[in-house]
């Protein structure tokens, strides 16, 4: 943020009300120029009282108190105008986001419902260690659905990723969770759900860092659109990197080392769910890439500031009341 200094509401509050008070102070100076004229007269011997000391004591201390009223009654009245006019901190946000867009894509077939749930709970625990970054998520079975769109909003993610949480743990009232990735020949077709996620990702932008977390076990049963291997040349066009997550229960198998050579061919990295550096490595791997900021549109802020305007009409009406106690005495 950059501070620019105070500024007005409304100014032209304070212009017309000086013009206003100044054409008033004059019109009170003529009348009072006047009325004294007409009130004057010549006294015979005068000099005689205006010369002592008490007379010119009194006298000093009649224009003091008339110096000090006229200046305090003129500091409370600008302080009035200041404080109408609406004084205001202006402040320059130039707000900044992270580059980095990352799809969650949950492989939801049978063959991984045991570790579906642990799979969301891994992806929650990945949220909470970003910052800034756009996040979606995409389940697929014999078809892909999306679950949400990339977007930085963690209320929404943590509660899409909560509703997720009680659909893989069986609670009938979010079957509708799985609407949409039934509506295929076979199960798990791993490419068509890979392919899917990486269609989500905006045109290209060489600015964003863009990765896949794609959860399965590559277990495929049955005939997809577009293989993995194709999928994972789709993401090497897009520039997307992607990071498997097998929760391998026997040990690396045929199709486990198949789906590291697809992920680790684009750039990312594969692990093991039973790997207890999962979550940090995959983290650890997204952050490291690209990790400049990007800029967002500046907005000016405002923030009203009347302590100084506050502050000088106190110290006025302090002075009206104290130069006129004499005469109310």
């Amino acid at each position: 943020m950059e501070l620019t200094g105070p500024d007005l509401k409304w100014p032209a509050v304070l212009v017309i009300g000086t013009v206003v008070a100044l054409g008033m102070a004059y019109a009170v100076y003529r009348l009072m120029s006047r009325r004294q004229a007409r009130a004057s007269a010549a006294v015979a011997n005068s000099s005689a009282l205006t010369e002592l000391p008490e007379f010119r004591r009194a006298l000093r201390r009649h224009r003091i108190r008339m110096v000090v009223l006229a200046s305090s009654a003129a500091l409370l009245g600008g302080a009035a105008l200041v404080g109408a006019a609406r004084p205001l901190d202006t402040t320059v946000d130039r707000p900044q986001t992270r580059n980095r867009d990352i799809m969650l894509c949950l492989d939801i077939s049978g063959s991984m419902a045991a570790y579906d749930a642990t799979l969301v709970s891994t992806f929650t625990s990945l949220v909470k260690r970003f910052e800034g970054e756009r996040i979606g998520l995409v389940i697929f079975n014999s078809s892909a659905a999306t679950v949400f769109p990339l977007t930085d909003d963690y209320d929404f993610i943590n509660t899409e990723l909560g509703s997720a949480g009680r659909a893989l743990t069986g609670d009938p009232a979010y079957d509708s969770f799985f609407a949409g990735t039934f509506n295929g020949r076979g199960t798990s077709l791993i490419g068509d759900g890979l392919a899917t996620c990486l269609s989500s990702f905006d045109k290209v932008d060489t600015q964003r860092a863009r990765s896949v977390v794609f959860a399965t076990d590559n277990h495929l049963a049955g005939r997809p659109i577009i293989t993995l291997g194709e999928a994972a040349e789709l993401a090497k066009a897009k520039g997307v990197r992607v990071y498997g997550l097998n929760p391998e229960e026997d040990g690396p198998d045929e199709e486990a080392t198949t789906m590291r050579t697809v992920v680790t061919g684009t750039g990312g990295q594969y692990f093991a769910m039973s790997d207890q550096s999962a979550i940090k490595g995959i983290v650890d791997s997204v952050e490291a890439q690209e990790a400049t900021l990007i800029d967002s549109a500046s907005r000016s802020l405002y923030s009203d500031d009347p302590t100084l305007p506050i502050t000088l009409a106190g110290i006025g009406l302090v002075g009206v009341i104290g130069a006129t106690r004499r005469w109310s005495s």
